[in-house]
């Protein structure tokens, strides 16, 4: 039998503030614990709260009774003999229970959205939740909750203490940015404007169409030819744009082409265009006072010593982007990697991001090139990549010590996700720090500044083999 000097004993031994006890006692069979942020990770640090499922450990259930026994009110902390245990839910599936589902109200279980969505958040916490549900109410409810608007659309909100803000008003940032993470990482397009939570579109099924059923060309347009043809937009009203282009337009889609006037690239609606004017355009004509600048520099010019003209020569501009297929399927993206500019570094670029792809996924290099007359540049070329230092993200592996913002981070796993072009990278968390928030998202040449390089390590800091 627990007397209040045991309970009195317990506080003083595990420094117990008022806050943390009214937590522990909200925890009460079974229950989520309902506490701030700062007591949570107390309470975990303590080995009092489990740091995922959120209810008390076998300590605090010893001090959640000694404090019941200490005030007269002997409250179980586990479930009496005879009485029905709460139902098992099961991680990042919708399993009704009589009324109850996880990741959504009981209503949405079978929506197709809603699957899908709770699918998107893998592995992430769900709150359990009955169709009486209300934000504000049923203070032991912490998740995520998926809620679908129709065609694809879902809002998922972060919820903690059964409210979807901070007490301050403020919404949950780091939980909503971890979910919009996941959904990016799943294919899902992610509205920029929402505040208090995420909202979200499912990807829609990509149907290829072979290039024999693309639309073929209404007229022959050849170079020096004026054109009209309306601009190949999603979200906005096409416009109608005339030029005069320098070569024949080509197929890019199955509804649009390409067109080129020598200063630039227009994507327009293949079945727009037509042939305005088949004359090409006459040369611009000097001004008088462009005419007098160019004789008094002639006149300049023939009076100096003859020098012979530089050599002008063809100089092709090469550019390189980044194309991604998934189990042998078609090739998708274009995405250019300017800070690259010659064959032998976007090859390393490309090992890079093949080593840290998913499984399935094949990375490819494409190359872009533009040939024009240009007189030698002095300088041409690029600097080696320095051993420490500032380094591109993409170099990163297991064991990297970096400094992040100014706080210095050992590196356990690097990851690269071809959707979006960027790197996933997960350093070692501070203790009692959830590892999603010690991950960071930055693109293939963010610049990272490198401390030094070490042996690979797990998750916990410790070195492994990585042979194994």
């Amino acid at each position: 039998m627990h007397t209040a000097h045991t309970a009195d004993a317990l506080i003083r031994r595990y420094n117990l503030s008022g806050n943390m006890l009214a937590a522990i006692r909200s925890g009460a069979n079974g229950r989520i614990l309902s506490c701030a942020v700062v007591t949570e990770k107390a309470l975990v640090n303590r080995g009092i709260m489990h740091p995922t499922e959120s209810t008390l450990t076998a300590l605090g259930r010893q001090i959640l009774d000694a404090l019941n026994a200490a005030r007269g009110a002997v409250e179980p902390a586990t479930p009496a003999a005879g009485e029905t245990p709460a139902p098992e839910v099961v991680e990042g599936v919708v399993v009704p229970h009589a009324g109850v589902t996880k990741g959504c109200l009981p209503v949405h279980a079978d929506g197709s959205d809603t699957r899908a969505a709770i699918e998107a958040l893998g592995n992430l916490k769900l709150a359990v939740l009955t169709d009486d549900f209300e934000p504000g109410e049923g203070h032991d409810v912490r998740g995520f909750m998926v809620d679908p608007r129709g065609n694809g659309r879902v809002a998922v909100y972060w919820v903690f203490g059964g409210d979807i803000r901070e007490r301050d008003g403020e919404p949950f940032k780091v939980e909503l940015q971890i979910a919009a993470d996941k959904f990016r990482e799943a294919g899902w397009t992610v509205e920029r404007r929402s505040v208090f939570c995420v909202f979200a579109h499912r990807p829609a099924p990509v149907i290829p169409v072979p290039e024999s059923e693309w639309t073929q060309f209404p007229v022959q347009v050849k170079a020096g030819d004026l054109i009209e043809a309306k601009t190949a937009t999603r979200n906005s009203e096409p416009s109608t744009i005339r030029r005069r282009v320098n070569r024949e337009p080509w197929l890019i889609g199955r509804n649009s082409a390409a067109i080129s006037d020598g200063k630039g690239l227009d994507s327009v609606f293949t079945d727009t265009i037509r042939v305005i004017d088949e004359t090409p355009a006459a040369p611009a004509l000097m001004s008088e006072a462009m005419q007098r600048n160019v004789d008094a520099a002639n006149d300049v010019l023939a009076g100096a010593e003859a020098q012979p003209p530089a050599p002008e020569r063809l100089r092709d501009q090469i550019s390189y982007g980044i194309q991604w297929r998934k189990d042998g399927g078609e090739w998708f993206g274009n995405v250019v990697t300017s800070a690259l500019d010659n064959r032998d570094e976007v090859d390393r670029y490309v090992a890079d991001v093949q080593a840290l792809a998913q499984p399935g996924v094949e990375v490819r290099a494409v190359e872009i090139r533009l040939t024009h007359t240009a007189l030698p540049m002095p300088g041409e070329g690029k600097q080696s990549d320095v051993d420490h230092g500032p380094v591109e993200a993409r170099t990163l592996r297991s064991g990297c010590l970096v400094d992040w913002y100014g706080a210095e981070r050992l590196v356990w796993k690097v990851e690269y996700r071809h959707a979006g072009n960027y790197l996933r990278i997960h350093t070692v968390p501070p203790a009692g720090e959830h590892p999603s928030y010690s991950t960071f998202t930055p693109s293939p040449e963010t610049r990272v500044e490198l401390i030094s390089r070490g042996p690979a390590v797990d998750a916990t800091g410790r070195p492994v083999d990585e042979e194994r």
